[in-house]
């Protein structure tokens, strides 16, 4: 419908109607119509990825938040077969961006948090990672992270959406060898 009039012409009742449900249904389903146009939801903290997170201390910081990262953003995206659809969207309408952009926002928020809760100043993962520990450090490895997101995104689209994806674990490593050739 919305590749069809467009965003704004696609009203929740419209939504509602040609899906055969009540508004008020529709709202059970999706917060805003851009998340029901775009096939989006806010995300949330998946349980599993967090214990991982917090679980392996023995590998690197960067691809474990890289790794819990991608888990969040995973969740905004229930049906990842739909990633062309939002690409056309996207490419015709990039208002829609708008909202997705936003989710992003919101999952970096998520995984701040769990940053700043797991390594205070006196993290001695922290230490060993060569960072003092507290919120701006969290803050500085969370923007490693997001910009290694967008990379791995850069290189294969589907890498966010993917259960596996190679590129993300070479977008990590890439990063990582950048990091060390410039200290």
């Amino acid at each position: 419908m919305a590749l069809d009039v467009g965003p704004t012409k696609t009203t929740v009742e419209a939504i509602a109607e040609a899906s055969g449900v009540s508004k008020r249904t529709f709202f059970n389903y999706f917060a805003t119509k851009e998340d029901a146009i775009m096939g989006t939801q806010p995300p949330t903290l998946p349980d599993e990825a967090v214990a991982v997170f917090r679980e392996d201390s023995g590998s690197d910081l960067l691809g474990r938040t890289t790794h819990l990262m991608i888990a969040v953003i995973r969740t905004m995206f229930p049906e990842a077969s739909q990633r062309e659809r939002r690409t056309a969207l996207k490419a015709k309408y990039p208002e829609l961006s708008r909202a997705v952009f936003q989710h992003i926002s919101a999952s970096e928020d998520l995984v701040e948090m769990i940053l700043v809760d797991r390594y205070d100043e006196d993290s001695p993962e922290f230490a060993r990672a060569g960072l003092p520990g507290g919120r701006d450090e969290a803050k500085a490895l969370l923007m490693l992270t997001g910009t290694a997101v967008r990379f791995a995104f850069g290189r294969d689209p589907a890498a966010v959406s993917a259960t596996d994806s190679k590129s993300v674990e070479e977008s990590v490593a890439i990063f990582r060898e950048a990091m060390r050739a410039s200290l």
